[in-house]
C-alpha cells in the first residue's frame, strides 16, 4: 500500500461501466465504427510471421523539447495556435521513424493515437470512476509529406485528427456497442504479439500517468519503464524521472531501423 501525505482525502471509487457509456434511445450511430476500430474475424487465417525487434529508450530533455516547441510554433501560419508537448514529440518522433525506415515517398503511413474520452465526452466522467474510456485516431500522412514538410505540419494533421474524437464520436461508439450485440463477429484491430506494424506506427502516452507521486516507503521511484514491447512499431512516451524533466520516448523497431533512428533521434532538421 502506498504512503499517505498529510491531509490525504480518499475518493469512493466505482467502477460501474454502465453508468458512463449508457447508449442513447433511441440509439445514433454517426460514424462506420467496424471498418475503423475493428476488422472483420477471418476464419482460416493465414500464419502471420513473428517478427525480432529492438526495444530503443531516447530521451528528450525539457530544454530540446521546449527548442522544439518553439520550432513549431515558429512554422505555425497561426501564431495563436499551439500544439501540446505530445503533439511535437510525435510529429518529431513520426518523421525520424519514417526516415529510418527507408519507405517508398509514395507509400501512406499512419500512426494509431489513444484518446482519453473521459473529459471528451459530455458530461465528462468522475474522477471517481475507476476504468478507461478510450478509442483510438489515426492520422495519415504520403512519406514524401512527413520528410518534406515541416514539424508544424505534420503537428496540425495529428491534432486535427485527434480532435475529430468527440464526445459525439464516443456517444456514437457507445450506441454502436449496444446495437451490434447480435451481429457479426467483429475482432479489434489492437496487434499481436510479434506483429510488425511498419509502415504504420501506434503511440500510447503515459504522460500524465503520476509516477512521481508514487511512495512505498522508500521515496519516490529513480526510474519507470513498461514492460517488453512485442510488437514493432509501438511507442510509449513516458514522464523521466530525473530532476531535470522532460519525456522518455521508448519504441520498438525492426534491427535494421535502430542504428539510423538513434543517430538522426536529436536532429530537429526536417
Amino acid at each position: 500500500m502506498g504512503k499517505n501525505g498529510p491531509g490525504t482525502r480518499h475518493r469512493n471509487t466505482y467502477h460501474d461501466r454502465f453508468a458512463v457509456s449508457q447508449p442513447r434511445s433511441p440509439p445514433n450511430v454517426e460514424f462506420d465504427h467496424p471498418s475503423i476500430e475493428f476488422k472483420k474475424t477471418v476464419v482460416n487465417p493465414d500464419i502471420t510471421p513473428v517478427f525480432s525487434s529492438i526495444e530503443t529508450l531516447i530521451n528528450y530533455s525539457t530544454d530540446f523539447i521546449n527548442k522544439l516547441k518553439a520550432k513549431v510554433l515558429g512554422e505555425n501560419s497561426n501564431p495563436h495556435r499551439r500544439y501540446s508537448t505530445f503533439e511535437c514529440l510525435l510529429s518529431h518522433t513520426w518523421k525520424k521513424v519514417t526516415q529510418a525506415r527507408g519507405l517508398d515517398l509514395e507509400e501512406s503511413t499512419h500512426v494509431r493515437v489513444a484518446v482519453n474520452g473521459r473529459a471528451r465526452i459530455k458530461p465528462a466522467v468522475p474522477m471517481e470512476y475507476f476504468g478507461n474510456l478510450v478509442l483510438w485516431a489515426y492520422p495519415t500522412l504520403k512519406v514524401k509529406e512527413l520528410l518534406q514538410e515541416s514539424h508544424s505540419y505534420v503537428a496540425k494533421a495529428i491534432h486535427d485528427e485527434v480532435i475529430r474524437v468527440d464526445s459525439r464520436y464516443f456517444k456514437s461508439f457507445i450506441d454502436f456497442g449496444a446495437s451490434n450485440t447480435e451481429g457479426e463477429e467483429l475482432e479489434a484491430t489492437a496487434p499481436e504479439f510479434g506483429n510488425t506494424l511498419c509502415p504504420n506506427l501506434e503511440v500510447d502516452s503515459w504522460l500524465r500517468f503520476q509516477f512521481h507521486d508514487l511512495d512505498f516507503g522508500g521515496g519516490i521511484p529513480c526510474a519507470f519503464f513498461p514492460p517488453n514491447i512485442p510488437v514493432e512499431g509501438l511507442i510509449i512516451f513516458l514522464p523521466t524521472c530525473s530532476e531535470d524533466g522532460g519525456v522518455d520516448v521508448v519504441i520498438s523497431l525492426l534491427p535494421e531501423h535502430v542504428p539510423l533512428f538513434r543517430q538522426i533521434s536529436h536532429s530537429m532538421d526536417d
